[in-house]
């Protein structure tokens, strides 16, 4: 007797609907849940946990370097293409406004959804103050540069994100 009652709802559409529903749903989640364990996110810094706990840590240490910081400025043009030079120019000044005319400059191009294009680049002194190189991105798209000026005994940075056109 409950096997009949059973059968006659199963015909009914709207049970079959709702039946159908909750079933995508699952089967959704079920999809969604596999994807996130089987592709890990691609994180920018690799040691982003220990970064982010020592932020506020370093927050006076930080302030206290302002003071003698440096003024660096990361310069592209405005239209960039993928698998297109383009020339990268950082303009360093120290604490005093002076040109930094020495050191060892490096730009690091990292793809904020794959780290497998992530690259590095050294930049070249072509002026009192600027440093410039060729850059060529292999992909359109999102890109985060940080460049680094190692000078002095002295490390600094200036980080930007920018969009590559096809």
């Amino acid at each position: 007797m409950l096997s009949e009652q059973v059968k006659q709802d199963l015909k009914n559409p709207w049970l079959r609907a709702i039946l159908g529903t909750v079933a995508v749903v699952v089967a959704v989640n079920i999809v969604f849940i596999a994807y996130a364990f089987i592709t890990p996110p691609n994180l920018v810094v690799k040691d982003y946990y220990e970064q982010g706990k020592n932020y506020f840590h370093d927050r006076d240490a930080r302030q206290k370097a302002s003071a003698t910081a440096w003024r660096l400025q990361l310069l592209l043009p405005d239209a960039i293409q993928a698998n297109s030079p383009a020339t990268c120019r950082l303009y360093v000044m120290d604490h005093q406004g002076n040109p930094v005319r020495s050191g060892i400059v490096h730009v690091s191009a990292y793809r904020p959804n794959d780290a497998s294009y992530d690259f590095s680049i050294e930049l070249k002194v072509v002026d009192a103050g600027t440093f410039a190189a060729p850059i060529s991105f292999p992909l359109p798209g999102n890109w985060d540069l940080m460049a680094r000026i190692d000078a002095d005994g002295q490390r600094f940075d200036s980080a930007q994100r920018i969009f590559v056109g096809k």
